[in-house]
């Protein structure tokens, strides 16, 4: 049997037939991993790099005051490290979530349970603290960050998770206001429906707070096509509220108000300086693995 290529270790399909977290995710950031060449950090560690010019702003303990001294220039030292930062992860498990078209590999939680395992996996081999709040109507899994929690406690606990209830979003802020006292990068995985007058405020809040963000908006494949063609009944999974009617019929006011809403939620995320992702089920994760590792970069 052939290895699989790095497209085929990251894909949905195949990391969606694995159960344990832990190992899906070893295997997808391993396999990520070794696909990129890394640049070096700079930072506070051990082994010194270079010299540079000071400019205001720098922190005063990595300047060279003997050179100052001596030579009457302001230099700082930099070093080669990685450098620690702090990542929480949200993580929508409502009704809707549990959404699964015929041809898709998993539900839409499944694949954003997949993204979240995996973004803590590299959190942690990057050596950053990990918080993640998993959220219904409900907390169904709260862990304020700490290196020293195992994060095969944490991926075992998202094992038993399973999509259900309305969406609270509210629990994740309070989740942010509390858990999260110091700057950190935040990744809300969610299909956000219903939430586009909201969404806004939410993410000013973070970033008011001092946090980075980053928000992947989860859809199956057929809510981005309406693939259908014969006349169907449609069940909102959150209250219950359903409608008969054929798919051709609606189509195109559908895809109309399919754009704006998607519209609405990159534009609430232009507007706070929140990164946004669009991911189907059926995506490759290795983007936005590879997105995070930059959004994480840029702020070191």
């Amino acid at each position: 049997m052939s290895k699989p290529s790095l497209s085929e270790l990251l894909s949905p399909h195949l990391l969606a037939r694995i159960d344990d977290y832990q190992l899906l995710s070893r295997l997808a950031v391993e396999g990520l991993l070794a696909g990129l060449q890394r640049s070096h950090c700079l930072g506070g560690g051990s082994e010194f790099l270079q010299y540079r010019e000071y400019v205001a702003g720098d922190e005063l303990k990595y300047l060279d005051w003997k050179l100052l001294a001596r030579q009457d220039k302001a230099y700082t030292k930099q070093f080669q490290q990685e450098t620690n930062m702090r990542c929480a992860i949200l993580l929508d498990a409502s009704a809707s979530m549990s959404y699964q078209g015929e041809t898709a590999a998993c539900s839409k939680f499944r694949y954003a349970a997949i993204i979240a395992a995996c973004i803590a996996y590299l959190a942690q081999k990057q050596g950053d603290q990990v918080s993640i709040c998993v959220y219904s109507d409900r907390e169904l899994l709260s862990r304020p960050g700490s290196r020293e929690r195992s994060l095969g406690a944490l991926l075992s606990a998202l094992e038993h998770i399973s999509a259900g209830g309305k969406t609270d979003h509210e629990l994740a802020l309070h989740f942010v206001a509390n858990a999260l006292k110091r700057r950190s990068l935040i990744v809300w995985l969610s299909d956000f429906h219903h939430y586009e007058t909201r969404l806004g405020a939410a993410l000013g809040a973070f970033r008011l707070s001092g946090h980075d963000s980053m928000l992947c908006q989860v859809l199956d494949e057929d809510e981005l096509t309406l693939p259908f063609r014969q006349t169907l009944r449609y069940v909102d999974s959150e209250s219950n509220r359903e409608i008969s009617t054929s798919a051709g019929l609606i189509r195109q006011s559908y895809q109309q108000r399919l754009q704006s809403f998607l519209e609405h939620t990159r534009q609430s995320c232009l507007q706070e300086e929140c990164d946004y992702r669009l991911a189907s089920t059926a995506d490759n994760i290795g983007e936005l693995l590879a997105a995070w590792l930059d959004k994480r970069e840029a702020m070191l």
